[in-house]
């Protein structure tokens, strides 16, 4: 009984990876074609950024998006930005 609830979880686990994954790419490409006209990835890696919490990040891709990218995202598409950006720099 615990082999096989064992073997749902990971393929539950694995399931949600394999979700997680286009996301991500999804974000990263929205990511180079907005935000890396205005500037470079080092914003995000200087030792005084302030971004410093995942509610931050979210607020600032929002004010981005917003104003100097123009970017016309949906709710989907900017969490896939935050997502992409918190998983490769901010580590949230």
């Amino acid at each position: 009984m615990k082999s096989i609830f064992l073997l749902i979880s990971l393929v539950f686990s694995a399931s949600a990876i394999a979700e997680e994954k286009p996301a991500i790419t999804h974000g990263e490409q929205l990511h180079n074609e907005k935000c890396m006209a205005c500037h470079t990835t080092n914003v995000y890696t200087r030792e005084d950024r302030r971004i410093k919490t995942l509610q931050a990040l979210s607020n600032q891709v929002d004010n981005c998006m917003k104003g100097a990218a123009k970017a016309e995202w949906t709710e989907i598409e900017t969490s896939s930005v935050v997502d992409y950006l918190n998983q490769k720099f901010y580590k949230f």
